[in-house]
């Protein structure tokens, strides 16, 4: 077994080799059908909140972000990230390649100044 991982699988078995099951796939794609049989519905009522200047804010909000999400898309965010990796990725072991992947996630998750290879990489807008 590997050091790192589920300790009931082997590296490079997969913990499900079947994959999903036909039943599964059926029930999920029934209940897309489903849920895209009351569209119409579901976005008359969005618009309904929304318009509806008796709501609270934040329902009216949520609506109009909702209805704006299923029409123009959800909006893309761009991430600037400078790395400075002193060697090859292929030359680098797990270990190695799991901090940066660590590193890398942290800095998707909060607005401290993510530090590589001795740089601060500060949040766009920071002082620092």
């Amino acid at each position: 077994m590997g050091k790192m991982g589920n300790p009931h699988w082997l590296p490079g078995v997969s913990g499900n080799p079947g994959g999903r099951s036909r039943e599964l796939a059926q029930q999920q794609s029934a209940a897309r059908l489903e849920a895209a049989s009351h569209s119409i519905e579901g976005i008359a009522y969005l618009v309904k909140v929304m318009r509806n200047e008796k709501e609270a804010t934040p329902h009216r909000l949520k609506a109009a972000t909702e209805l704006l999400n299923r029409g123009l898309g959800t909006p893309q965010m761009q991430v600037d990230i400078d790395v400075i990796v002193s060697r090859k990725i292929n030359e680098m072991s797990l270990d190695e390649l799991r901090q940066i992947e660590e590193r890398l996630a942290g800095a998707f998750t909060s607005a401290a100044p993510l530090l590589l290879e001795g740089h601060i990489k500060q949040p766009e807008g920071s002082d620092g």
